[in-house]
């Protein structure tokens, strides 16, 4: 399982390039041609780890750029919140009262008077 921390990851790519560098020397010093050193295993797996971890660091410094702004955000939240009156909160506005029901009922007393009337 790979680590997530910055530092470990940097140590481990160090280490990749330092092999690298050692693979490659004692390949140059058996006279290998550089189409056998481009082609060899060993190299291939190396610069691919030297991929894998570089792409890990910038992962890395990308969750820990959004975790940073998280928290200066929730800072920020809190200073307004702690800035806003603290009173208590009243009905500000009377829910609004249905009067088509009330409309209706009164059209419906007064048709029922004309008739009676009537």
């Amino acid at each position: 399982m790979g680590s997530n921390e910055k530092q470990i990851r940097q140590a481990q790519q160090q280490r990749f390039v330092r092999k690298l560098a050692e693979r490659k020397a004692a390949l140059i010093e058996q006279g290998v041609a550089q189409e056998k050193i481009r082609k060899d295993r060993v190299i291939k797996r190396l610069l691919s780890d030297i991929k894998r971890s570089s792409q890990a660091i910038v992962s890395i410094e990308a969750r820990a750029k959004t975790i940073e702004q998280a928290k200066l955000q929730r800072q920020e939240r809190a200073a307004q919140a702690a800035a806003a009156p603290k009173g208590k909160k009243g009905k500000a506005e009377a829910p609004p009262v249905k009067e088509g029901k009330k409309e209706k009922k009164e059209k419906k007393e007064k048709k029922e008077k004309k008739e009676a009337e009537a």
